[in-house]
């Protein structure tokens, strides 16, 4: 059974700007917010300038979020360079000319 709480958006959240696919950036719990009719914070701009609007986290927290920011675009893209992965063998991957 999926959790009525959680702030995971749902399909009637589709067209909203605080949809951010994995979560609500209102903080609300989307599901239980349409079971009673519509969601109060539904495209509401003023809550999400208010919320871009606050600080960015600076020191050794900053630098965690651009390390694992950059750890996931590094293991989204394919590597072509030549470049064996760890463990692999040169030997084994190339064909020898007879």
């Amino acid at each position: 059974m999926k959790n009525p709480n959680s702030p995971r958006p749902i399909g009637k959240c589709k067209g909203c700007c605080l949809n951010f696919k994995t979560f609500c950036k209102a903080g609300l719990a989307p599901k239980a917010e349409w079971n009673r009719g519509r969601c109060k914070s539904y495209n509401d701009r003023d809550l999400l300038e208010e919320i871009l609007s606050r600080p960015v986290p600076t020191g050794a927290r900053a630098a965690r979020l651009r390390r694992q920011a950059k750890a996931v675009i590094a293991a989204s893209e394919p590597h072509h360079n030549g470049v064996l992965g760890p463990g692999k063998m040169a030997g084994r991957t190339k064909r020898r000319a007879r």
